[in-house]
């Protein structure tokens, strides 16, 4: 799956894929990428690399997609390793995701 920025909005697409998490922006919606994240209760990114995803902000947009119905196991499953990858926040609420240029 991904989050997708195109402009001041923040969706998250092919919500069924586990295998994979990062953040998409063309290079000019790049400014608004945290203002997009956060007013959709997707989390924020500072300028780094990697925006910090919230968890259940990020469950809950791909839970409401298109998903399998062993989606919830596959999940847990994509948790998990990015803990075991240091990709958690302390607190567990948090994950970190790559950003990738749309262009």
């Amino acid at each position: 799956m991904y989050v997708e920025v195109l402009g001041a909005l923040a969706e998250v697409r092919d919500p069924d894929n586990c295998r994979a998490l990062d953040v998409r922006a063309a290079a000019g919606d790049r400014p608004g990428v945290d203002a997009a994240l956060r007013a959709a209760g997707l989390g924020g990114w500072d300028g780094g690399a990697e925006a910090e995803l919230s968890l259940a902000g990020l469950r809950a947009a791909a839970a409401g997609g298109p998903i399998g119905p062993d989606w919830a196991q596959r999940w847990d499953a994509m948790v998990r390793y990015a803990a075991t990858k240091g990709w958690l926040s302390a607190d567990g609420a948090h994950v970190r995701a790559h950003l990738v240029d749309l262009d």
